[in-house]
């Protein structure tokens, strides 16, 4: 269309959209002048320009966890999946899927491909991602891989301790006489693990569960592992920005920022 406004989105220009609360980037026209938001899921480009975290924050954040048993779980939204905290060696780097592709996966303890193996054994996995199942074969970080059960093609594969996750978290929970089990992500089972395992901190990188299915069937269910680990005294963290357990306050805020002030 030849009356149409050149626009370039900006990499570096990362906010929140201030109605829903969404990570976004600003798309500027060629003039300079911002025109609208993007939002940032699903960008595979950007994945390769994605910056670690700031040495400022990245210090508070290290003091914070000082003393405490520490697992980062990182997904691949480029919101934050880059700011996780792959220099502290005291924290437990989760990382899932594809990730390995991409340069700021710097390192990882423990992985999880817990998809079918018609959907690992792919020659392209998603995001346009060649060599996945090579990767698994070869397991270069030689580190544990949470499957939904152990392959002996996968070296150091392991069985998802699916049982041992639902006899501590559901015992109190009964739909009619049957057990839930209720994991609609990997980001589930992550947590049903980190949960197991009695870590005392858990922070969130990489998962923002935006698109319209996340939202539906996924988020729902990231926000209820996170409550149970709230709920355990268990300390949870994800970077500013993140959709996760976000709303604005129910009832408006009338009263001023007297209402908030104590919060």
């Amino acid at each position: 269309m030849s009356g149409a406004i050149p626009m370039i989105a900006s990499v570096n220009e990362r906010t929140a959209c201030p109605t829903c609360g969404m990570a976004v980037r600003i798309v500027r026209r060629v003039d300079g002048s911002a025109d609208h938001y993007e939002a940032m899921i699903g960008d595979t480009e950007l994945h390769y320009n994605l910056k670690p975290q700031d040495p400022v924050t990245a210090e508070r954040l290290r003091q914070l966890r000082a003393g405490k048993k520490t697992v980062a779980v990182v997904g691949m939204a480029e919101t934050s999946c880059s700011l996780a905290p792959f220099d502290d060696e005291d924290v437990e780097i989760w990382g899932l899927n594809e990730a390995h592709a991409f340069p700021w996966m710097k390192r990882a303890n423990r992985w999880f491909q817990i998809h079918n193996s018609e959907s690992w054994k792919r020659y392209m996995a998603k995001r346009e991602i060649l060599g996945h199942f090579n990767w698994l074969k070869k397991n270069p970080w030689n580190i544990p891989i949470y499957m939904q059960f152990a392959q002996e093609i996968i070296p150091n594969s392991v069985s998802y301790p699916l049982h041992d996750v639902v006899d501590k978290v559901f015992k109190n929970f009964r739909r009619g006489e049957d057990k839930v089990k209720y994991f609609t992500s990997t980001f589930a089972y992550m947590m049903g693990v980190a949960v197991l395992e009695d870590f005392k901190r858990i922070e969130i990188y990489g998962f923002e569960m935006g698109d319209d299915v996340e939202y539906v069937k996924q988020k729902a269910c990231a926000e209820f592992w996170i409550g149970y680990a709230v709920a355990k005294d268990i300390e949870v963290y994800t970077p500013p920005g993140n959709q996760i357990l976000w709303s604005g306050l129910y009832g408006g805020n009338e009263q001023g920022e007297g209402w908030l002030q104590n919060v």
